[in-house]
């Protein structure tokens, strides 16, 4: 590591101290479209069990896989989606809605796990490929955070709040909804569209609005 670039790591790591000790900041990820799987639909796609480890992310045991597979919709098609691990209960496509426009999916926004509602899609993989009947969601703008972190802000689980993003695009966006568990680390949750909309990018802090 040049010097340069150590002494940017430790600005970075001072600031994000510094925002952290202020309950109204938040840490922000801009999730691109993925996938997640489960054992069996993996291993119909990879011909393996698990998936591999490529980068952790910030949640606890969460992580980009090596893996990666071709989506399928009924006008078009994406390479290369990232797999999420680890493997779910469920196989979910979270896309924005930008995506859905290019395969041509109808797909709702809906909170991660709720599939009910979710659209028909293909996926693909180098060893097969599956049909699910409710698979593709829009997730709607989340903030994972822990019971201490609802606890400091007045806020419990399902709750909506309204968070401000700074910057020459910046602006509020609302009805972000409050996702509390013990293992949650704070961390706010916009699709791409959003982000492009409002200049955010992966990393940045901004400020949960007092109720």
């Amino acid at each position: 590591m040049s010097e340069a670039q150590l002494i940017s790591t430790i600005v970075e790591r001072v600031v994000a101290r510094f925002n952290e000790a202020d309950p109204t900041k938040v840490i922000v990820g801009i999730s691109n479209r993925h996938v997640h799987l489960t054992d069996a639909d993996f291993a119909t796609l990879f011909g393996y069990d698990r998936p591999v480890v490529k980068k952790y992310v910030r949640q606890h045991g969460e992580f980009a896989a090596e893996e990666s597979v071709t989506i399928h919709g009924p006008k078009g098609s994406f390479q290369r989606v990232r797999v999420m691990g680890p493997n779910r209960s469920a196989t979910q496509v979270e896309l924005s809605r930008t995506d859905c426009r290019a395969l041509g999916l109808d797909a709702p926004m809906a909170q991660s796990g709720h599939l009910s509602e979710a659209a028909p899609i293909e996926i693909e993989g180098p060893e097969g490929r599956v049909a699910l009947d409710h698979a593709a969601i829009v997730a709607g703008r989340h903030i994972h955070m822990g019971p201490a972190d609802a606890e400091a802000l007045g806020l419990k689980d399902q709750d909506r709040v309204s968070v401000v993003f700074p910057g020459e695009r910046g602006g509020r966006f609302d009805n972000f909804l409050v996702r509390v568990k013990d293992s949650y680390l704070l961390e706010l949750h916009l699709d791409t569209d959003e982000a492009n909309a409002i200049g955010a990018k992966t990393g940045d802090y901004v400020t949960i609005c007092p109720r």
